[in-house]
């Protein structure tokens, strides 16, 4: 019985890390058709956005490549310290506010020399919350025709692949009888 709980189990694991993608692929559609119809170049979800950062303007802190989570919050809570993507035109700084005074927050890339134009809180897109290193590179990468076969191959063999193995597994125990 137990045995039989546990393959039940191992057969619908193989499954958890499909559905996964499956979320974060609906979250990107979501993400990008919310981006072509609005034409805001930072969309969100729930108040989030992923962002990948391309410049080094932020090194050490952050590198290009580096895959950071924006939460959009109330213009009352940004603080010195603080690091937050804001837009000029249409791109996207991600920079640390290195002071506020009067309600105008100066930022300034931590590799900078130079600070940026001083923005009021309102022209802020949301703070950093989350940094996961290098991820970009490969989410760039699958979004090339390349990294889109190599994902669909991945996909198949991880929902097909257990079963081809026991199937040719199954064969040489039947040939070797």
């Amino acid at each position: 019985m137990t045995t039989r709980v546990i393959r039940n189990m191992a057969g619908w694991l193989k499954y958890l890390p499909l559905g996964f993608l499956a979320l974060l692929i609906l979250v990107n559609f979501y993400l990008g058709i919310n981006k072509a119809v609005t034409r805001n170049p930072v969309p969100k979800f729930l108040g989030f956005s992923p962002l990948i950062v391309l410049s080094g303007s932020m090194e050490p802190a952050i590198y290009p490549g580096d895959l950071v989570i924006i939460r959009e919050q109330a213009a009352d809570k940004y603080r010195p310290g603080d690091v937050v993507t804001y837009l000029s035109g249409s791109n996207v700084f991600t920079h640390r506010i290195v002071s506020e005074e009067n309600g105008l927050f100066t930022l300034k890339g931590d590799n900078n020399n130079i600070a940026d134009e001083s923005l009021t809180a309102d022209k802020f897109e949301g703070k950093v919350i989350l940094r996961i290193p290098k991820i970009g590179l490969a989410i760039v990468f699958l979004k090339k025709p390349q990294g889109m076969v190599l994902l669909g191959a991945l996909l198949i063999l991880s929902v097909y692949g257990g079963d081809l193995y026991r199937r040719k597994r199954r064969k040489r125990t039947r040939k070797s009888k």
